[in-house]
């Protein structure tokens, strides 16, 4: 059984750390992008079934992310699971009318970004090994 893979974009390697760590803990397989163009060129390289994206990047923001990959295709129906500091509640709506489905604020409990994965991902018929 190959394990599904999640793509996290966001611009601090301390985030990045510890998301990965928690995400291979839970059986997926990760990949990182520490700016909103490498996030779109990793997304549409690998095509992950969901996708932790911050919302303010260098290159592009987290926004203007969520609406390339929305206008791609192939990748319009993957979850995409908004990260923010931004907690006012335009930065919110900006990101659910860009295409992300949830939205954590910054500084998150990790166990309730678990359950927020596990909600995007249910759904689309994905668990992480761990969960099956």
């Amino acid at each position: 059984m190959s394990r599904a893979t999640i793509l996290i974009a966001d611009d601090s390697p301390d985030i990045r750390t510890i998301m990965r760590y928690l995400l291979n803990d839970l059986g997926f397989t990760v990949v990182e992008a520490a700016d909103g163009n490498e996030a779109v060129r990793l997304a549409r390289q690998c095509r992950p079934a969901l996708i932790l994206l911050d919302l303010c990047m260098p290159g592009i923001d987290g926004w203007e992310v969520a609406a390339q990959l929305r206008a791609d295709p192939a990748l319009e129906e993957v979850p995409i699971l908004a990260m923010t500091a931004y907690s006012a509640s335009s930065a919110v709506r900006a990101a659910l009318l860009a295409g992300c489905q949830l939205v954590v604020a910054k500084p998150f409990e990790l166990h309730d970004i678990t359950r927020m994965i596990a909600a995007l991902m249910v759904p689309h018929g994905m668990l992480a090994p761990h969960y099956a």
